[in-house]
């Protein structure tokens, strides 16, 4: 069985989004701060594509309902629903000016969490599509 286009990209977003997304975060200093916006709001697009992709776009592997049976599939799940909840806690904390302060202190763990929903979206693409070959 050959991977369908979303699930490649979403691969290519594991692998590429993790570091990216340190490397966005780690960038607000003096003088930095458009990059960190640009970098973070391009890498919530991508997620958020990646998350609509697979959950309106692709129709689903055959091998979908024994993954969504293990155990490591539920940990990636709340990862991502986390990090979802995190992206738009972050994007509000930065709107709102009340809650700039928070923006800075709870930054680090959006992008642990974000990081680990990538990293462990890895395996459910080897699960999927290469466990599963003959």
């Amino acid at each position: 069985m050959s991977p369908p286009g979303p699930a490649i990209a979403a691969l290519a977003w594991a692998v590429v989004g993790a570091p990216l997304v340190v490397f966005a975060a780690t960038r607000p200093g003096r003088g930095r701060i458009r990059l960190h916006v640009t970098l973070m709001t391009v890498s919530v697009v991508i997620e958020v594509a990646v998350v609509a992709g697979f959950s309106f776009l692709m129709a689903p592997s055959p091998r979908r309902p024994a993954l969504a049976a293990l155990p490591f599939f539920k940990i990636h799940l709340t990862f991502a629903v986390t990090a979802l909840a995190g992206m738009a806690w972050q994007l509000a904390s930065r709107a709102v000016a009340r809650l700039r302060p928070w923006h800075r202190l709870t930054g680090p763990y959006v992008v642990v969490v974000w990081c680990l929903a990538l990293i462990t979206g890895i395996y459910n693409y080897v699960f999927l599509y290469v466990m599963g070959s003959p």
